[in-house]
């Protein structure tokens, strides 16, 4: 069971940071984009809005962080477990 947890979690945190898919899919400038096209927006040619872009990093890395804190008994022992197998 932990192993599955922390396959279903690992998996969860790469579909949230994905990039090249959704920038494809979704294109640059639509209504619609996730967290990392989001925060691309924010870096132009000439200028960076620094406080933005980690503000906007901030935020996209929240999530993640509580989620790990909540569940990180059962990563460590999904690692374990399939580490000595």
């Amino acid at each position: 069971r932990p192993i599955f947890v922390t396959v279903i979690i690992l998996n969860a945190i790469w579909i949230w940071n994905d990039f090249l898919l959704p920038s494809l899919i979704l294109g640059v400038g639509q209504d619609i984009q996730t967290i990392p096209l989001a925060i691309r927006a924010f870096a132009g040619s000439f200028v960076k809005k620094w406080d933005l872009i980690m503000t906007a990093v901030l935020m996209a890395a929240a999530p993640i962080i509580v989620g790990f804190l909540f569940a990180q008994k059962h990563i460590i022992k999904g690692m374990v477990a399939g580490s000595i197998k």
